[in-house]
């Protein structure tokens, strides 16, 4: 299953409108992170190609959504868990905003892997030099 974030329930909605237009099942799935619309990965590349420019135009509006509300909403929260390295999970809070641009180049797999590794590596912190040999 591909998995596409919202963190608007009315944008989420046009998504899967979108989706059932172009043939594809589409549902939500409500998640600890956000509000998830996942359609199969078995659709031809034109269907993934308008599903992807669907979500990249409504990834526009949520952020002026955001720029509305000069971040005065108190209801908008995105958080990304990870597992500390006890086996302890852990909910790493980003502004909405902030995911909404990492959304637009990560796939939420990616950015779930990218916290990951930051929180990793401030458990076992190494201030040596990036590269060895």
């Amino acid at each position: 299953m591909f998995e596409f974030m919202f963190f608007d329930h009315e944008l989420r909605r046009q998504f899967i409108a979108f989706a059932h237009e172009q043939g594809v099942a589409c549902h939500a799935v409500e998640d600890n992170m956000g509000m998830i619309a996942a359609v199969p990965e078995d659709i031809p590349d034109a269907v993934s190609d308008a599903l992807d420019t669907c979500y990249d135009e409504l990834m526009e509006q949520q952020a002026d959504l955001v720029d509305a509300t000069d971040g005065a909403a108190t209801h908008q929260a995105v958080g990304i868990r990870v597992t500390l390295r006890s086996g302890q999970p852990c909910m790493i809070r980003l502004e909405p905003k902030l995911a909404n641009r990492l959304l637009s180049a990560f796939t939420l797999e990616e950015m779930q892997t990218l916290v990951q590794a930051i929180a990793r590596n401030l458990e076992n912190p190494d201030d040596g030099p990036v590269c060895k040999r």
